[in-house]
């Protein structure tokens, strides 16, 4: 069991440590996340506290986590921490009295420079790990998209008809449009709404985008004809993913099939609007 909340502990801190790639100051009313020290109050009740590169001294109530990273835990008597306790490149004070429900976790390697070299490892490995989660639900969402739309997909050639820059160049100015126009709604409460609803347009699209640019990809091997149309789509969507994940080549290709779905989408609608007249 002990083993078991260690994992858990390093899990947490895997995702935690990701933060690390923009140490600001946060701070919501049940949760603080801060990179200055931090003093939870004997009257104060908070649900996480997470600090980078300070101490924390907790005299109050901690409902689920205390991490901290490159910092120490001084735990006071009158202290409540109902769930675990996870120290970074620090070492932990408990006074006696102090009630800890969970398993007290301190990784200290002792050389400030093996801690900012740990730290620096679960940021990678963090990354990596939000990229995989991320490709994998991006292949899933174009399999569904593509199981969905399967038989109103035209083929790409048909979409675009020799015109894919001009859909890459009205996808980016399109894209440019929403972002701006979304910034300026969400100024204003009123505005958010339907600023979301903006920022929701360029991603359905791109999904939608990425089942065509699937199926168009997964024409191109051999033993594929005759196939199942999840098989299709999941190779196909496996194959562009993974362009993706390549260091600037991947970005790059992902800006333009990014444009390039906007662009697709928008001629869509426009045809749908001819012919309604």
């Amino acid at each position: 069991m002990k083993g078991f909340h260690i994992f858990i502990s390093l899990i947490i801190m895997l995702f935690a440590s990701m933060a690390l790639l923009n140490p600001t100051a946060y701070a919501a009313e049940k949760n603080i996340m801060k990179s200055k020290e931090v003093v939870i109050p004997f009257n104060q009740s908070v649900e996480n506290v997470i600090v980078f590169g300070h101490d924390a001294v907790i005299k109050g109530k901690v409902k689920t986590a205390v991490i901290v990273f490159n910092g120490d835990v001084n735990i006071k008597r009158q202290a409540k921490i109902k769930e675990l306790v996870l120290v970074v490149g620090g070492h932990v004070k408990q006074e006696p009295g102090s009630n800890v429900t969970e398993n007290v976790v301190s990784i200290n390697l002792d050389s400030p420079s093996q801690n900012s070299l740990f730290l620096g490892g679960m940021v990678l490995v963090g990354g990596w790990l939000l990229r995989l989660i991320g490709s994998i639900v991006l292949v899933l969402l174009t399999i569904l998209a593509g199981l969905s739309l399967n038989k109103r997909f035209n083929s790409f050639a048909e979409i675009t008809k020799g015109k894919a820059a001009r859909f890459i160049l009205s996808g980016a100015i399109t894209s440019l449009a929403i972002l701006i126009l979304s910034l300026l709604l969400g100024i204003t409460v009123i505005g958010i709404p339907i600023s979301i609803i903006l920022l929701l347009f360029p991603l359905i699209s791109f999904i939608a985008g990425m089942a065509v640019l699937s199926k168009e990809a997964a024409k191109r091997i051999a033993g594929l004809e005759n196939k199942p149309a999840w098989i299709v789509y999941m190779t196909g969507s496996f194959l562009i993913v993974s362009i993706f994940n390549f260091p600037v080549i991947g970005g790059i290709v992902f800006f333009i099939l990014y444009c390039l779905s906007l662009g697709m989408s928008i001629q869509w609608l426009y045809s749908r609007l001819r012919l309604g007249k």
